[in-house]
């Protein structure tokens, strides 16, 4: 039986420790602001509320006459404002607005294209450079090919 020193073990420890990626946790709604079945019948959906200090807070509410009451306000809501995740409603209310915020609505945005374009440029595959050689390499052949052929009488 073959013995392993302490060094080896290591050696193999740091391996599998670099060959192990890190696994992606799954985003989880907090379980007080999670919908039940017979809730999501009454009609309640989770509020995603963002604070006058940019926190967020997540809470249930009922829709009423297509308003939702947040503690001391009241905010309206449309069909469009209204967000699925997992197949349950939620809304993203700003404490300090009427109307949810609802990122589909507005203009296109340009002021970040600049940004965008930068790292696409550098995250594009290049292909071009190996496929010239094989080309270039192919073209090589086949005109070898044809002109033997006419070299040669064919």
């Amino acid at each position: 039986m073959e013995e392993r020193t302490l060094k080896d073990e290591l050696r193999e420890l740091n391996e599998n420790l670099k060959n192990q990626k890190p696994k992606k946790k799954e985003f989880k709604i907090p379980f007080s602001s999670r919908i039940s079945k017979s809730k999501l019948r009454q009609g309640y959906v989770t509020i995603i509320e963002i604070g006058e200090n940019k926190n967020i807070s997540f809470t249930k509410e009922p829709i009423i006459d297509g308003t939702i009451k947040l503690k001391d306000t009241f905010h309206t809501l449309t069909a469009n404002d209204i967000f699925f995740y997992k197949g349950k409603p939620m809304v993203i209310q700003a404490k300090g607005k009427i109307n949810p915020h609802n990122p589909l609505d507005g203009d296109n945005e340009t002021y970040g294209q600049k940004y965008i374009i930068a790292r696409m440029e550098g995250d594009k595959i290049i292909t071009k450079k190996s496929m010239g050689w094989g080309m270039g390499i192919g073209g090589l052949v086949l005109l070898g090919i044809i002109i033997y052929a006419l070299v040669g009488g064919g």
